[in-house]
């Protein structure tokens, strides 16, 4: 099933949004992490169309949406734009799905109990995270080049970065990262504030303090090579929220709905079906 393109507004910003599935059916909100965009997701929700009404939220800064004043991406922005979305799409019952700062994101506005949420998916984020992801990250961070004279320089610096990815994968990542200027550069679609090699997840103690308040049912997924999240803070985190299970995606690192897609939907889609409910087209 297609894509089709639309818009919210948050705090004065334009945010892209991606829809897949019919607006009758139930509403899963997809968000992706700190160097993606909602079509990062797209394997997964062609997938679940047929029972889902999928939202994959540009978070600000990314792919579609505008770039934030004065480096404006801090957890609680990000928690007002999935609000404005929830809002101005007028989602009644939903889940939430996030990967890594993603998944921070919808923690967090999980945490507030908000009406109409039945669902949390956490995709390899975690309030403790690993220092050797956290060093793999801010590596690349500060190598990242401002811009590539051509699509296979570019392709060349981010296909090292994801190995498991497939080729629609790296098409897809080629296309939404990047835009090419006047000069026939390709820039990134990122705002360079994303880039900054000093960024710094949010104290641990936030995170595990809104994991408690979670009133809905929650999965924990993590890939089973992954350098970020460690499958002792993954147990922790299910035994911490008030009604959790536990996925482990087998072939799959920190990228897990791109390493493994099948796998990743196999876990997913049951899991929402059981809490959400499921439509049929």
């Amino acid at each position: 099933m297609s894509a089709r393109s639309t818009h919210i507004t948050s705090r004065g910003l334009s945010l892209h949004v991606v829809e897949w599935g019919a607006e009758d059916l139930p509403a899963v909100v997809l968000l992706h992490g700190l160097r993606a965009y909602g079509h990062w997701f797209e394997e997964f929700a062609e997938a679940a169309a047929d029972r889902f009404h999928l939202l994959a939220l540009d978070q600000r800064g990314r792919g579609g949406s505008d770039w934030a004043p004065a480096g404006r991406y801090t957890t609680d922005d990000y928690v007002a734009d999935i609000a404005a979305l929830i809002e101005q799409k007028q989602l009644k019952r939903y889940a939430l799905v996030g990967h890594s700062m993603g998944g921070t994101n919808a923690l967090n506005y999980a945490a507030g109990c908000p009406a109409g949420l039945a669902a949390l998916v956490i995709v390899d984020s975690a309030p403790e995270l690993d220092p050797r992801g956290l060093a793999r990250i801010r590596e690349e961070l500060g190598r990242t080049p401002g811009s590539f004279a051509t699509k296979d320089e570019a392709l060349a610096f981010l296909g090292p970065l994801h190995r498991r990815a497939g080729a629609r994968s790296l098409a897809t990542r080629l296309e939404w990262m990047l835009r090419q200027d006047a000069q026939g550069r390709w820039q990134w679609r990122i705002d360079p504030n994303i880039f900054d090699p000093r960024m710094t997840p949010d104290p641990p103690e936030r995170s595990w303090n809104a994991i408690r308040n979670v009133a809905c049912p929650a999965l924990i997924v993590r890939g089973s090579d992954s350098d970020l999240v460690t499958a002792e803070c993954a147990d922790r985190m299910a035994a911490e929220f008030r009604q959790a299970s536990r996925a482990e995606i087998p072939d799959a690192g920190h990228m897990v709905v791109e390493d493994n897609p099948k796998a990743f939907t196999a876990a997913v889609l049951p899991f929402l079906e059981r809490t959400l409910g499921a439509g049929q087209r």
